[in-house]
């Protein structure tokens, strides 16, 4: 090999940050010797990596698969060390599970209590990154399974179906709107409605069901957090549309009330995405397989 690990770091942070100096920082060197070691690189291969777009890198079309490369490579060689380590240390086997877009966790104690191994040989971390940076998160090392309502469209993951859901709108149980039997996009036209993001997400309920109709909201408050959300709709400061599995707990409680998208409904779909790369993985194979056990018994 003509790269060493250092420059495969570079290869990841700055195909990540789109600059030195903030690939630097993450990396924890300056700038100067990141801009050394770059050059070094591009010396043993005899091509440049990165070319120049205004103030930021990017890669050249030979760069792209070595920043690729060092993507999914690097986060590979951690898990390798931290499996080691505790292998070594007669650790339990960690698997790293992330939900998308909303943070539902209402299932969890049920799912760990069902799992076929003993919690000392498989443990099981929750986290919270990835609500807001999913695929991020899947692709760095950072989760090893991501529950998502939209199938990520990504050549490195394997994705299974898990959940048949529906995206519905969320109001106080003594709203108005409560007792319809379905709702149109024009009934949220002078409504506050209350959004976890102000993008427009694909698959989602602006660009399926708000945009099509050619209305305006007028009152939108950003809430970044989907149970804080679900907090302000249950003392009727709002309403929201949201995954009805995500609000599950909140529905059983008639905290809430859901109310269906158009005459039809508004199906969402939530699947289990994993890297290709850990389709031999025993631990995240056998989470996998209790996952999809739990949300769809036999």
């Amino acid at each position: 090999m003509r790269l060493d690990i250092k420059h495969w770091k570079l290869l990841e942070a700055v195909g990540k940050y789109g600059s030195l100096g903030r690939a630097a920082d993450a990396i924890g060197v300056t700038q100067s010797a990141l801009s050394h070691r770059l050059a070094e690189a591009e010396r043993r291969l005899g091509s440049p990596i990165f070319e120049r777009e205004g103030r930021k890198l990017r890669p050249t079309p030979a760069g792209q698969s070595l920043v690729q490369a060092a993507q999914l490579l690097l986060p590979e060689l951690s898990r390798a060390e931290k499996d080691f380590e505790q292998t070594a240390q007669n650790a339990s086997h960690l698997v790293r599970i992330g939900v998308a877009a909303y943070s539902a966790y209402h299932w969890v104690p049920g799912f760990l209590a069902s799992l076929p191994v003993k919690r000392e040989k498989l443990q099981v971390d929750f986290v919270a990154a990835a609500t807001r940076e999913a695929e991020n998160t899947l692709l760095t090392g950072a989760t090893d399974l991501l529950i998502s309502p939209v199938n990520i469209d990504n050549s490195a993951f394997s994705s299974v179906p898990l959940i048949d859901d529906e995206l519905v709108l969320v109001t106080h149980p003594q709203h108005p709107f409560a007792d319809k039997p379905w709702i149109i996009a024009e009934d949220l036209a002078d409504v506050d409605y209350l959004t976890y993001s102000l993008d427009a997400l694909p698959g989602f309920e602006y660009e399926r069901f708000i945009k099509p109709s050619g209305i305006r909201l007028r009152h939108i408050q950003s809430v970044e957090m989907t149970d804080a959300i679900v907090e302000m709709i249950g003392v009727d400061l709002g309403i929201s549309i949201l995954s009805k599995w995500a609000i599950t707990r909140s529905l059983t409680q008639k905290l809430v009330a859901a109310v269906p998208l158009t005459e039809n409904g508004l199906p969402l779909t939530w699947h289990v995405l994993t890297r290709k790369s850990d389709a031999k993985h025993p631990a995240v194979q056998l989470t996998l397989d209790a996952l999809c056990q739990w949300f769809n018994p036999r």
